[in-house]
């Protein structure tokens, strides 16, 4: 039956409305916090294929923009992705809201990511809804805000119950195009270190403890800690999947010829799936190993926005197999199962619905891979492929 149902959303699939429709988002600013306009250009444009769109309002970001289709007493499929963007960063050459296309690429903010995932996801949506097959499935899709921010879109349609009945989640932003399947990602434990000295006048440093110099010896002794690596799991640069640790910031001092007697840092520990996620006793134990000649107190974040379990799909998962099978049919190739470097929606999604979840979408590698950075550009010849696969990959779970 797949294939009668798949062979019919084909024909209505027209891979041109995709490139035309990321391009009108593209020209439509939304950085993070002002997606109000973008929310009402998705509702329209899903109306006037015949939708319902509802909108999911989000404190201090543009609505939410939700559609379901099908029958609601099935298990849904979501397709999920952020309408926000980052900041315009230096060294654009190409307008970054004209979305020109040059040489197969379209140049603009959020062309990789990720409203040319967004417009994969509604055409592919729409073609399975003009082949009427609203009795044998049900499909969600989310338009969200703020993921550039907190993830402050996602968790309000986590706390409105918006992901109940799903069995699958598809976050629609690739990270190094369909050739590659983020089936996870490492999660990340954010915690404050505060080094207590002794000021003194900074002529005479001998009779103070230079808060600065003490933080400094936590800093190095942090990142000559042992990371701990995933066995058989590969990052989104397809080497081995391992921890990692960052100081983030560090401040210390006022700037007057006074000896610092306190300094802060905040650091991240990204965590591996299987991992230790718990670490206060061992980066307690590495300070308390370094004889410091002030004092140092390590607090752990602990609101909603401050941890970030690591996740992981299995590849042996209904999900990931189908995802997998369907990029193979439309590309020829079979993509690699990574788990990404950073925290995203998806983990907010894993660790709050325990619905299997997974990111694939158009995108680019290489030097291509220009998220967050000047001249962001995509491919326009995957965009249609892409649409594809979301839609036979909902056909497949359904």
């Amino acid at each position: 039956m797949i294939d009668t149902a798949l062979t019919e959303v084909e024909r209505h699939l027209d891979e041109d409305e995709v490139v035309g429709l990321a391009r009108d988002m593209i020209r439509i600013p939304s950085i993070f916090g002002n997606e109000a306009r973008i929310a009402e250009f998705i509702a329209s444009r899903l109306e006037s294929w015949g939708f319902s769109p509802r909108f999911v309002e989000v404190p201090g970001f543009g609505p939410d923009v939700v559609v379901d289709y099908g029958d609601p007493g099935l298990p849904k499929v979501v397709l999920s992705g952020h309408m926000d963007t980052v900041e315009v960063m230096s060294g654009w050459v190409h307008d970054p809201f004209r979305a020109s296309i040059e040489d197969g690429f379209m140049y603009g903010l959020g062309s990789l990511d990720m409203k040319s995932g967004l417009a994969a996801m509604m055409v592919a949506l729409k073609a399975i809804s003009e082949s009427g097959l609203q009795d044998r499935l049900h499909v969600s899709f989310q338009a969200v805000s703020g993921e550039e921010k907190d993830g402050d879109g996602t968790r309000t349609l986590i706390r409105a119950g918006e992901f109940e009945g799903a069995r699958a989640i598809i976050v629609g932003e690739g990270f190094g195009g369909l050739n590659v399947v983020t089936a996870g990602r490492r999660g990340g434990s954010y915690y404050e270190i505060e080094v207590r000295g002794k000021s003194a006048h900074g002529a005479i440093p001998h009779k103070g403890i230079n808060a600065v110099v003490e933080a400094s010896k936590v800093v190095l002794a942090l990142d000559s800690m042992e990371m701990v690596r995933a066995d058989g799991v590969l990052a989104d640069d397809l080497a081995p999947l391992k921890e990692s640790q960052t100081v983030l910031l560090m401040h210390g001092g006022t700037g007057s010829l006074t000896v610092p007697d306190r300094c802060t840092m905040k650091v991240v520990r990204s965590t591996v799936p299987g991992g230790k996620t718990d670490i206060s006793d061992d980066i307690r134990s590495v300070i308390a190993g370094l004889g410091l000649q002030g004092s140092a107190e390590v607090t752990f974040k602990s609101g909603p926005k401050d941890l970030y379990l690591p996740h992981m799909t299995s590849s042996d998962s209904p999900l990931v197999r189908a995802v997998v099978s369907s990029v193979r049919q439309y590309t020829g190739s079979s993509p690699t199962v990574v788990c990404g470097v950073s925290e995203a929606d998806d983990n907010l999604i894993a660790q709050e619905t325990r619905v299997p979840v997974i990111c694939v979408g158009p995108g680019e590698s290489g030097n291509l891979a220009r998220y967050h950075q000047a001249e962001e550009a995509i491919s326009i010849g995957q965009l249609g492929t892409a649409a594809k696969v979301f839609a036979r990959t909902v056909l497949d779970l359904s």
